[in-house]
This record gives C-alpha cells, sequence and structure tokens, in this order.
C-alpha cells in the first residue's frame, strides 16, 4: 500500500475530483463498450448531481485521497451493493482498491457486486463468486457476483 494515502467520507464539493477518477481509472472505451447507452450511462454516473445524490445518500461511501487527489472511490446501494469502486491506473494494484472495500464491509454479512469484465479478477481475488449469468445492459457487460463473511473473519 502507498504511505500517505487518507481514508475519508467524501464531501460535498469533491464531486469532480471523484468523477475525474472514475475517468483515469480504465480507457473510456472499456469504460463505456463505446455504445451510445454505454457513453449515457457514463455521463449519468459521473454527473455532478450524481455524485452529490451519493454524497448525500447516507449509504456507504468512501474517497482515498493522496497528494489532495481523489485516487480512489467507493459507493454502495440498497444497503449491501457495491455499486461503484474506482481507482485511478496509476495507483492500481497498490492495494487500494482492497482497503476501500475492508474499511467499508464493516456490518456486512454479504456484500453483492454486477462487476464489470476488467473487474472480475479483482474481485474473485477478494473471495466473491459469480452468483449468476453474466448480463449486457447499457452498453456494457456485468456479472453478478457475491461476498459473504465467514465464520473466521473478525469483526
Amino acid at each position: 500500500m502507498i504511505d500517505e494515502i487518507v481514508y475519508r467520507s467524501p464531501e460535498l464539493g469533491d464531486e469532480a475530483q471523484i468523477a475525474a477518477c472514475m475517468c483515469a481509472s480504465a480507457d473510456w472505451a472499456e469504460l463505456t463498450g463505446e455504445t451510445p447507452e454505454g457513453i449515457a450511462d457514463w455521463q449519468q454516473l459521473c454527473s455532478a448531481e450524481e455524485l452529490q445524490a451519493r454524497i448525500l445518500s447516507g449509504e456507504k461511501t468512501l474517497v482515498a485521497v493522496h497528494n489532495r487527489i481523489v485516487v480512489g472511490f467507493i459507493a454502495f446501494r440498497r444497503g449491501n451493493h457495491l455499486s461503484l469502486l474506482f481507482v485511478r491506473q496509476e495507483y492500481s494494484g497498490k492495494g487500494i482498491g482492497r482497503e476501500l472495500l475492508t474499511r467499508c464491509t464493516n456490518g456486512f454479512e454479504q456484500i453483492t457486486v454486477n462487476a464489470s469484465d476488467l473487474a472480475v479478477g479483482f474481485y474473485r481475488r477478494l473471495g466473491f463468486e459469480q452468483s449468476d449469468d453474466r448480463f449486457f445492459k447499457n452498453g456494457s457487460w456485468g456479472t453478478p457476483m457475491r461476498w459473504s463473511k465467514s465464520k473466521d473473519q473478525p469483526e
């Protein structure tokens, strides 16, 4: 893990940095499937209004900050459904995604996610298992996955 990463709740005013982090997490074509639906969906996810709503939702959200730049973002919906997890490409593989998820799992017996093709391997390494058939929506493929807390994991 990188030294000097600060993990904190996102605040109003962080929207532009969170959107930049999301866009810097992967190639545009990979994120959108280069379809009109995928591009529209992505623009909605990164909009200031959507990110403000997530910050104010009361759902679990967290940012990772390095040198005053948001380098990671996680957000849940409907309680235990992980809806967004992004880490800037240049910070990938340094434990930030794992740490964001670990810090948000307290109180959850189970977490669900619809993983993009790019993220399936990451989630498998963290103990997620495929829970349903792969699907195509808004220009992108998703794989439903589930993580369950094992009895030997600490609270």
